[in-house]
């Protein structure tokens, strides 16, 4: 059984004129699939606030990070540690006719809500799921051996499970865009993360100091300068 939510549609009409959401980095629109199994459903665009919405690197940047969140979740599902699904909503690139625009498109998601952040923050008001999606965080560490964090886990709960969208990951190499922290991220979420009862006991943790290095946020942080990469060629050698 696939863990994720696809578009399973090949067009859709987007109303551009009046922004439906707004994220640390990206504009939400909000439409409706108009050709395929979805035709009629709600859907959005989500499309990069800066000049990045030609630039075929950030959206990769972004697939690839759903593409290894989708792999934690489908390891999620094989240890059986709820009996509820969580599913991840599967966005594509499509490209607008006439202008042009990229936007990554997925099926919309009714009663969103937030569990938690990169830096830390986590609801208390969600209940049992919240208990869950701060375990899947944990899960996620202990599960790749502390190579990511999965984290500012937000979607929509259902009767019967859970769906994910724009989750960010978080490495010690920060390769997964300007939402990874890097190690100071992660350690400043694990000080702040409480064990619920689907944690479990022997999971990986990393060494923490005596106080989280990053303020915590209900929202999404991001980091003003990414690392560079010291063994790769330097940009005025493509420029020759």
């Amino acid at each position: 059984m696939s863990n994720s939510r696809n578009n399973d549609a090949t067009s859709a009409l987007i109303n551009r004129d009046e922004v439906f959401a707004s994220g640390a980095f990206k504009n939400v629109y909000a439409g409706k699939y108009t050709v395929g199994t979805r035709a009629g459903q709600e859907c959005v665009a989500k499309e990069f606030k800066t000049g990045s919405v030609y630039e075929e690197h950030y959206f990769e940047q972004e697939m690839n990070i759903v593409r290894r969140t989708q792999l934690v979740i489908d390891n999620w599902h094989s240890a059986r540690i709820i009996d509820k699904r969580v599913l991840l909503n599967n966005p594509e690139i499509w490209i607008s006719n006439g202008a042009g625009v990229m936007a990554l498109v997925e099926p919309m998601i009714q009663n969103f809500e937030k569990f938690n952040s990169n830096t830390g923050w986590a609801s208390i008001t969600g209940g049992v799921w919240s208990e869950a999606m701060q375990a899947l965080s944990h899960f996620s560490y202990h599960n790749s051996g502390g190579q990511i964090l999965l984290c500012d886990l937000q979607g929509g709960s259902y009767q019967d499970g859970y769906i994910l969208s724009d989750p960010v990951i978080m490495s010690p190499l920060q390769t997964y865009g300007p939402t990874d922290l890097g190690p100071d991220g992660i350690r400043s979420f694990f000080h702040r993360h409480r064990c619920g009862r689907f944690c479990k006991r022997d999971w990986l943790k990393p060494a923490l100091l005596n106080t989280p290095l990053l303020p915590m946020t209900q929202g999404t942080t991001m980091v003003a300068h990414l690392p560079t990469r010291s063994t790769r060629n330097l940009l005025t050698r493509q420029q020759e």
